[in-house]
C-alpha cells in the first residue's frame, strides 16, 4: 500500500503525539510516587520512541532517494537557466530565453512535485 508523504507525516505526528502522552503519564506518575508503573510506562515508551525512529529514517532514506534523481534533473535545469538568464542580462533573444525560461521553471516544478509524491 502507497501512502502519500502527506499520509506518512500524518503517522509520525499521531506516533508523536502518543509519544508525549506517554511522557506525560510517566511524570505524572513519578510524581505521584508510583515509580513502578511509571518504569512500565517509560519501557514501553522507549519502545515507541524506537519505532518512531526506525519510520523516519526509512521515510528519510525514501527521500534521499528520490532526491539523487532530481538533483540530476534540476542541475541540468539551472545551467539551462543560468545560460538563459546571461542572455536576457546581454539583451540577446529576449522574449524567447523568456519562454525558455518558464518552461525551465514548470520542468522545475514538476521535478518537486514528484520528489513529494516519492516518484
Amino acid at each position: 500500500m502507497a501512502f502519500e508523504q502527506t499520509e506518512k507525516e500524518k503517522v509520525i505526528d499521531s506516533l508523536m503525539a502518543e509519544h508525549r502522552q506517554g511522557q506525560i503519564a510517566e511524570i505524572n506518575l513519578r510524581l505521584q510516587a508510583k515509580p513502578d508503573e511509571a518504569d512500565k510506562v517509560w519501557q514501553e515508551n522507549t519502545r515507541l520512541s524506537a519505532e518512531i525512529d526506525i519510520l523516519i529514517g526509512q521515510m528519510m532514506d525514501e527521500w534521499l532517494g528520490n532526491a539523487e534523481r532530481a538533483i540530476k534533473g534540476l542541475a541540468k535545469i539551472n545551467t539551462k537557466l543560468e545560460a538563459a538568464v546571461a542572455e536576457i542580462k546581454k539583451q540577446i533573444h529576449v522574449a524567447q530565453n523568456v519562454v525558455k525560461i518558464i518552461g525551465l521553471l514548470d520542468d522545475a516544478v514538476a521535478i518537486a512535485k514528484k520528489v513529494v509524491k516519492g516518484f
